[in-house]
């Protein structure tokens, strides 16, 4: 099935909402990078938009991917994040109520700077998203459930799958 992939740099997340994750460089040996810095304790956000695609499959399945790493080395450890997002279509009012999709626990990669890639999904139809709708949203690190992450957990990039037809 075809995809529509939307990508997101973690230095091109917004920072709008009051309790921001910061931008962090990280400096390598070799590879520097740009990461937004999440808290273990405190619900931070990194903010972005686009647009549902027109020829989205209304009955598929989109892919969220967070690739992560932790700040500490830390083993058995997990980590959760939440997309909430508001699409909003033509003559809709931007401000409104976010709606939450949660991924669940993920291991996380016990060597601090060990990438790890989390993956979850969700329906279009339970998203509520229609061709070419607005996707306002914002991505925050929630508590994982068990055996949660210590310390900071980078965000390097968000990617957003997105069936067409």
């Amino acid at each position: 099935m075809p995809i529509a992939e939307i990508q997101f740099d973690a230095a091109a997340l917004a920072a709008v909402e009051t309790s921001t994750a910061p931008v962090k460089r990280l400096d390598g040996t070799t590879v520097d990078a740009i990461v937004r810095a999440f808290d273990d304790t405190t619900e931070e956000y990194a903010s972005g938009k686009f647009q549902v695609p027109q020829d989205v499959d209304v009955g598929g399945t989109v892919t969220f991917r967070a690739a992560v790493l932790p700040a500490t080395a830390a083993s058995g450890k997990n980590a959760a994040h939440q997309f909430s997002h508001r699409a909003v279509a033509h003559s809709d009012v931007l401000d409104g109520s976010y709606t939450d999709e949660d991924s669940g626990d993920k291991a996380c990669e016990a060597a601090a700077g060990a990438v790890s890639i989390h993956a979850w999904t969700e329906t279009v139809a339970n998203l509520g998203w229609s061709p070419g709708d607005l996707v306002v949203f914002r991505y925050s690190r929630r508590p994982a459930a068990a055996d949660n992450l210590p310390g900071d957990l980078y965000l390097l990039h968000l990617n957003i799958e997105i069936p067409v037809e």
